[in-house]
């Protein structure tokens, strides 16, 4: 990921495993613009990309909003992994806010489905299911989602 990021154009540091959340830090080359990234990476898509386990049943819209969105420089980048069908990775480049967003509302869409089904402990994954076409195409391959792009006009 560091490399895809490098190759792209950026300045993209990897975290020490003791900060919490981040994986990767990504400047701009004139280090004035910057994104926190969380990398998640499967080789099963379908299955989707584990996100967060649900601890509370009470409150876990806010504990999911609460865990998942930490800045608006945030963003998860999920990885589909090169695989017999494709030579090449994939990658999902997602505001934190839409991650969160969207695992409230399939978790909702599922306990409609599954009404006997209890909320805490439950693991929610991104993608589960597979993306839907329109999801696919909003961020797919979408590195200017990062905000890391010059658009003020060079020196």
């Amino acid at each position: 990921m560091v490399a895809e990021l490098s190759l792209r154009g950026y300045i993209a540091l990897p975290t020490t495993r003791n900060l919490k959340a981040v994986d990767i830090v990504a400047f701009n080359n004139k280090l004035s613009r910057f994104a926190f990234i969380q990398v998640k990476s499967t080789d099963q898509p379908r299955s989707g990309w584990p996100v967060y386990t649900i601890k509370n049943a009470d409150n876990w819209e806010k504990e999911i909003r609460d865990a998942l969105f930490l800045d608006e420089r945030f963003f998860y980048v999920f990885v589909v992994l090169p695989s017999k069908m494709q030579s090449e990775p994939v990658y999902y480049i997602v505001p934190s806010a839409d991650v969160a967003e969207m695992l409230i509302n399939k978790t909702r869409e599922y306990l409609r489905e599954h009404p006997s089904v209890g909320v805490a402990r439950q693991l929610v994954a991104w993608g589960y299911g597979g993306l839907r076409p329109e999801e696919d195409k909003r961020y797919r391959n979408k590195w200017e989602l990062l905000g890391l792009d010059e658009t003020e006009p060079s020196e």
